[in-house]
């Protein structure tokens, strides 16, 4: 079992774009990026016809997150040369942030690092971003059908293009006999990536409207990511000025350093959810073949998880040079949030199962949380 720490940039695109995104990660040559779909929330500006229906309504596109690693030096120019090359910097084409992993795997991943480096560190240097280091990630897993409405609440809040993704839900469920016909299989996770400042409120109103504090109604965990670009286009329609005014507050972001100054509530101190030191928590993806995470998924809350999510990916290669470089097959992720204390009886769990062997090639990454809230409480820790 090999153990590196490298980043972890995860890009959300339009999928107008995805030929531009494929070209860019090609001209990179990475030798593994998962590819997960998504929808994509934003509301539409709409001439009423006489009152018989809503001026401005939700309106769901097709998206798609790519997720892959790359050695921590190259994290910026990489994230810059993905950004310019699908222009993300324009409101509406996507978000892309990275943070911080430790992957284990059976072998260690190669990388082309002079390629990487003739492309991507000299243009790092020349071409310095803002401070990006003040945004969160907010990922809710709901039941089938939730998270519709908590997209159409944060767009009302003008903070993020919220995205929508699927997938499948282990444990409390598993635990209920004949009751679990009462909670669905079936999970919407909703993604939200806003500025850090205003995360504690967006996670109380969604903690509210979703029920969080309910038992089988799903869950809430926050992590938080350096980011190059958000999209903050909410609303779409007739261009009436010279300029969006998500393209004016993008220009303010880059000309403060940061997104800080609109923050919704400026009396609230950016560490005020974190005053509690609870047990600190990690967000452990196993990432194995389609079919197999549920194996590993059990064996986990065996061990004392409380629960995990199943969600789908496509994999796909893009080393040059090979003939079956856009080859791509069936992946699936195994999502549990738990203490850091119980990391090494999971891993040697899994391990004994023959999760980092070669025919199951499985990967694991650990990245820290730094709020959760769930039936049972929040838990806290600080950054």
């Amino acid at each position: 079992m090999v153990q590196t720490e490298v980043s972890k940039i995860s890009c959300a695109v339009d999928v107008n774009v995805i030929p531009l995104m494929d070209e860019a990660l090609k001209d990179l040559g990475l030798p593994e990026v998962l590819i997960q779909r998504a929808k994509q929330v934003c509301l539409i500006d709409r001439f009423a016809w006489f009152g018989l229906r809503p001026a401005t309504t939700p309106e769901e596109t097709r998206a798609c997150i790519y997720r892959f690693r790359v050695p921590l030096q190259y994290e910026a120019g990489v994230m810059r040369r993905i950004a310019e090359a699908v222009d993300l910097f324009l409101p509406g084409r996507g978000s892309i942030y990275a943070e911080t992993i430790t992957m284990l795997r059976g072998a260690p991943l190669e990388f082309d690092e002079e390629k990487l480096s003739r492309l991507c560190t000299t243009e790092a240097q020349e071409k310095p971003s803002l401070s990006m280091d003040n945004y969160a990630v907010l990922c809710c897993i709901v039941q089938r059908g939730m998270a519709s409405s908590l997209a159409a609440t944060v767009l009302e809040m003008g903070l993020c293009v919220p995205l929508i993704s699927f997938g499948r839900g282990l444990g409390l469920r598993d635990r209920l006999g004949l009751l679990r016909v009462t909670i669905p299989v079936e999970k919407e996770v909703l993604y939200l990536v806003v500025p850090r400042f205003d995360a504690e409120l967006i996670e109380g109103v969604i903690v509210h409207k979703a029920r969080l504090d309910l038992p089988g109604q799903g869950f809430l965990y926050r992590r938080y990511v350096r980011a190059l670009t958000v999209n903050i286009r909410v609303r779409r329609g007739k261009r009436r000025d010279a300029a969006t005014m998500e393209q004016v507050i993008a220009a303010l972001d880059q000309l403060r350093g940061s997104s800080d100054w609109r923050r919704l509530d400026a009396s609230r101190q950016s560490q005020s959810s974190e005053k509690k030191n609870a047990d600190t928590l990690s967000c452990l993806s196993l990432i194995t073949d389609e079919g197999s995470a549920d194996i590993f998924g059990k064996a986990a809350m065996d061990t004392g998880a409380g629960g995990a999510t199943l969600i789908p990916f496509e994999f796909r290669s893009y080393i040059t040079g090979k003939e079956d470089h856009s080859a791509s097959h069936a992946k699936e992720t195994c999502d549990l949030i738990i203490p850091q204390t119980m990391q090494d009886a999971l891993l040697k769990e899994i391990e004994t199962l023959g999760f980092f062997d070669e025919a199951m090639a499985g990967i694991v990454e650990m990245i820290a949380v730094n709020n959760t809230v769930t039936y049972q409480g929040n838990h806290n820790r600080k950054a």
